[in-house]
């Protein structure tokens, strides 16, 4: 079972986004996983990840999206975050997405994927839990807080 600390490295966590929409938003916290030597061609991740729709999803406070795309660029599942102190609007939610994941997923990963995903929506639909998240003030710290919840599940 791979852990989300094996997953998310410290130079891929963005704790200060200035994007002010989705799409922006998405390549921003992308564009850490540039030069990743887990990532073959990033610029064809990019062009996955970028075809998939990413929905929100809401929580008490915010919201966050997932964005992902599986491909055979990446050599394991790899992931990047970022979050954003003022938030922005999506169309499908009626609060600010806050936190933006993304993911590349390689084409042979299905269970790995779906469980670091859906364990990371469950934590943060704890007010308290994604009230640190979005506090956190190192990309360590943050990695941290994510760990204790996936220990917790």
């Amino acid at each position: 079972m791979i852990s989300i600390a094996e997953i998310l490295m410290p130079s891929c966590v963005n704790l200060d986004l200035s994007s002010s929409t989705l799409p922006a938003a998405v390549e921003e916290v992308l564009a850490s996983l540039r030069g990743d030597p887990r990532v073959s061609d990033w610029e064809s991740l990019r062009a996955t990840v970028a075809s998939q729709s990413a929905p929100s999803l809401e929580t008490d406070s915010s919201a966050i999206t997932i964005a992902h795309g599986r491909t055979e660029v990446v050599g394991s599942l790899v992931m990047a975050a970022g979050v954003t102190k003022q938030g922005f609007d999506t169309a499908d939610s009626k609060k600010k997405v806050r936190l933006v994941l993304v993911a590349g997923i390689p084409a042979s990963f299905n269970n790995e994927y779906l469980r670091v995903v859906g364990s990371i929506a469950r934590f943060c639909k704890n007010p308290g839990f994604l009230q640190k998240l979005l506090a956190a003030k190192t990309p360590a710290s943050f990695i941290q807080l994510l760990e204790e919840g996936e220990s917790q599940l």
